[in-house]
């Protein structure tokens, strides 16, 4: 089966590398993979090995663009794929007008948010409700998000499903290279590092994180915070570390792809984003036994179990999120037990290659259904 999946770029964000990653299980699987990108990215180029990589456009512009939307159908008809899946809202967009100009082909989007929160005013629920009625099925990464949808839409939950996230495992079990790279971090035996993965953007919400380390710094002063990413927050939350005099507790490292080695070096994860659907970051720590601690939004609590594999911070309580996170480094014992149950989880119920079969099974029946 050829499979076209739709990007927003092809660059290294949490939708596009579980595409990606998707892709090359689909692979395995014998498909034939398109992974196009909307827009070109010419820094940190995700691809797929052994699939077709596309870029339609070169840069984004503001408004709908006519000319990326001629090319998408131009591509479609060319290609001739089996089944499209759209990953991201402008994907989306595209993906249905181009729906009006070629020969019928299933559409599946991939829903990984909780979208009430950024179609929350009704023009724009007006409008998805339109783009929806292109789309053939929805697909979402857990529970909460596709309640959320169905809700939000009045959406017939016939046309929906809940696939959740397939993490590869690359567990890092070298003790010379994580100790090199805690070398190269600076992190001495003495210090507990807690690790952040996430674009700098306002739902990740990282001035919280400087509340907390701000107090814990008071406290504690071998609690360190590495934060890993790219954003146009970046330079605001620099400068927010430097105000603070922070600059010896909290780390920027920029973005990186060496992310199994750098969470291997770390004691624990940190999520406090005000936005999340099922976060695959928390798996991708549980891959490195690492349990989090992590701000109870959207799906969050379908990929971490308080008390359990790391613990749960209700209404952004700052003074509960640093008690929790001060107790799970300061207790080695408990660590090493939430990191083995966060990867059994991860293992049991987030397989990669389960993954791929689910989807499959599901373009098959889009496929047929036409």
């Amino acid at each position: 089966m050829k499979i076209l999946q739709l990007v927003t770029s092809r660059q290294y964000r949490g939708a596009e590398v579980f595409a990606a990653n998707l892709s090359a299980e689909l692979i395995e699987l014998g498909h034939q993979i398109l992974f196009v990108g909307l827009y070109k990215n010419d820094q940190n180029v995700l691809s797929v090995k052994n699939a077709e990589n596309l870029d339609i456009a070169e840069a984004k512009t503001s408004g709908f663009s006519i000319s990326l939307l001629r090319k998408l159908i131009k591509l479609l008809k060319e290609k001739r794929p089996a089944v499209v899946q759209c990953n991201g809202s402008d994907t989306l967009k595209y993906m249905a007008a181009a729906s009006l100009f070629v020969p019928k082909v299933p559409v599946l989007y991939r829903n990984i948010s909780m979208i009430s929160k950024w179609v929350n005013t009704v023009p724009k629920k007006v409008v998805y409700k339109r783009v929806f009625r292109r789309i053939d099925h929805v697909s979402s990464v857990g529970e909460e998000a596709v309640v959320d949808f169905i809700n939000t839409f009045n959406y017939p939950r016939s046309k929906t499903s809940v696939i959740r996230r397939g993490i590869p495992v690359k567990e890092i079990q070298d003790q010379q290279l994580i100790n090199r790279y805690k070398q190269e971090l600076g992190i001495s035996a003495k210090d507990k590092v807690a690790i952040h993965i996430g674009n700098f953007s306002p739902e990740k919400n990282h001035t919280f994180l400087l509340d907390v380390f701000s107090s814990i710094k008071q406290k504690e002063q071998n609690v360190k915070l590495f934060c890993v990413g790219s954003g146009v927050l970046y330079e605001e939350i620099e400068e927010q570390i430097k105000q603070r005099d922070l600059e010896d507790t909290v780390y920027l490292l920029g973005f990186r792809k060496d992310i199994p080695e750098l969470l291997a070096a770390a004691d624990c994860f940190v999520l406090s984003s005000k936005v999340e659907g099922v976060p695959g970051v928390i798996l991708e720590a549980a891959t490195q036994r690492k349990p989090s601690v992590a701000t109870n939004v959207g799906g969050v609590s379908e990929v971490l179990s308080d008390g359990k594999t790391g613990y749960l911070i209700n209404n952004f309580d700052l003074e509960d999120f640093e008690a929790k996170l001060l107790k799970l480094l300061m207790n080695k014992e408990q660590r090493e037990e939430f990191g083995e149950n966060a990867y059994r989880l991860v293992f049991e119920e987030f397989n990669p290659k389960k993954n791929a079969l689910r989807f499959q099974q599901l373009y098959l029946k889009l496929e047929n259904d036409q």
